[in-house]
């Protein structure tokens, strides 16, 4: 027990000069924000992730359903055909002007992108071997590509290229009705109905006619509340975009996060995002072998669990380095709010004008994805879960720490607003590996997200943005993809 100085009140003690608190010296943030990576470490991390983006992008097939599992792929290819198909065919009881809005194109253009998809998953226009392109055709794609090419050149799905494609035939007139009385038709059965001769050709048609109306409702509920969301939100657009112009002039309160180094905000977002991969891919792995081994295979709500669990990694590895408590990070990035609404839905609605646009004015060129990006662990109710859970509110939470708290952050710290926000935009639609098309809209996410950080100055209102623009894309995929027709 220390003893009490003479000049001191009696009892009261004193603590040595050796070991006084000094609240600036001790401050563990101020030797944070003094640290630096070795440039020869920085540029290692560089190299690494550009290895990484350049065998995803360039290394790889053109399209992401040249690999996987091939009766998968073809499953999901054929699925998203028939839907995209049967909307098209019944888009003609609307407006003219009310199609492009719901994101539905015409007949002949949906069965041209149909065909160059399929082609693209069988690689009959990149072989000269013949046998090895048909090797690849199921059955049943087989049977639909030559439907949809009969009816490309305005000819009979009857007298349709089947031999060519491997099938001496299509299925027989019995199978295709017992599959529209059981409802499990495709576009192209109800097609080939039309063009033989049977007796309850109408009666059949006018099952699958039925499906298509069912299909086309959904189509204009769920494209329709998003439309109605962004047409809400235009109300809000002069608002966001003063607060845009104004964000990288008006300055904010400052704290330890406009604060750290360049070099030490993008070092710690290499080595997130790269223990990441390393981490993705050890857990893909144990999912393979769970999934095709004797064990039993991982139930869907532990799959859901450990996925959500997983996209927090590199987040937490990020925070775990920048900060020395999780209330720092809260109050400091702003994950707490408040959130700014009107920036949200401003931004929001920006978005849906912009993509509309290109959409219809952008040459979509390049092999399309045949299965349009749809996932079997989407399929049926734990598959919305599942989309939810992942797209929906981990992925804006994880990846809005990462690029726009820490990547964007760190950028911001060193260079002017509108640099930080294109580069961070790029290294986010580049680490996302779709068709070069697809990841413009991702970059104009991102781009958005980081100047409502900047604008409203909490994290909090980025993450309900990127939150709700995967929602407009993930619910309405669902209910016209996964969802069963009845």
């Amino acid at each position: 027990m220390l003893a009490p100085r003479a000049d001191s009140p009696e009892g009261a003690p004193v603590t040595p000069p050796s070991r006084a608190i000094h609240p600036t010296r001790d401050n563990p943030y101020r030797k944070l924000r003094r640290r630096r990576f070795s440039e020869p470490l920085l540029l290692l991390l560089i190299f690494l992730l550009g290895v990484w983006l350049w065998d995803n992008h360039l290394g790889r097939p053109v399209s992401p359903a040249l690999t996987g599992d091939r009766a998968e792929t073809w499953e999901l290819a054929l699925r998203k055909a028939d839907r995209d198909l049967r909307l098209a065919e019944s888009v003609g009881a609307l407006p003219e002007w009310a199609a492009p809005l719901l994101g539905i194109d015409p007949l002949p253009q949906t069965l041209d992108r149909q065909i160059d998809a399929f082609e693209v998953l069988v690689g009959s226009r990149h072989r000269h071997d013949e046998d090895e392109a048909t090797r690849t055709l199921s059955d049943e794609g087989a049977y639909a590509l030559g439907v949809m090419i009969a009816l490309q050149g305005n000819g009979s799905p009857a007298t349709a290229p089947f031999a060519q494609l491997g099938i001496p035939e299509p299925p027989s007139s019995g199978e295709v009705i017992s599959r529209v009385i059981d409802g499990r038709e495709h576009w192209w059965d109800l097609a080939y109905i039309k063009a033989v001769d049977i007796p309850e050709s109408r009666l059949l048609t006018t099952r699958g006619e039925t499906r298509n109306e069912q299909l086309l409702r959904r189509a204009i509920g769920a494209r329709g509340t998003v439309l109605a969301l962004a047409i809400g939100g235009l109300v809000f657009i002069p608002f966001t975009l003063i607060a845009f112009a104004r964000a990288g002039r008006t300055p904010g309160p400052v704290n330890y996060s406009h604060r750290w180094s360049l070099s030490f905000g993008l070092g710690i977002f290499l080595l997130a995002y790269l223990a990441f991969i390393g981490f993705g891919n050890i857990f893909n792995q144990g999912l393979h072998l769970l999934a095709t081994g004797d064990g039993p295979v991982m139930s869907m709500p532990v799959y859901i669990t450990v996925a959500t669990l997983t996209s927090f990694l590199p987040a937490a590895i990020a925070l775990g380095l920048l900060f020395r408590r999780p209330r720092h990070a809260v109050s400091r990035l702003g994950l707490a709010g408040p959130a700014d609404f009107r920036l949200v839905l401003g931004a929001f609605a920006m978005l849906q004008i912009v993509e509309f646009g290109l959409r219809m004015t952008v040459d979509v060129t390049g092999p399309p994805d045949p299965t349009g990006g749809l996932s079997r662990d989407e399929t049926g109710l734990w598959g919305l879960a599942f989309g939810i859970a992942t797209a929906c509110l981990a992925a804006p939470i994880a990846e809005e720490i990462v690029y726009r708290g820490v990547l964007f952050r760190s950028l911001a710290n060193r260079v002017q607003l509108w640099p930080a926000v294109g580069v961070s935009s790029a290294i986010f639609a580049l680490v996302h590996f779709y068709p070069w098309q697809n990841l413009i809209p991702v970059a104009l996410v991102g781009a958005a997200c980081a100047l409502v950080y900047a604008s409203g100055r909490t994290l909090l209102t980025a993450i309900i943005l990127h939150s709700l623009y995967n929602a407009s894309i993930k619910i309405p995929e669902w209910i016209i993809y996964q969802m069963p027709l009845s």
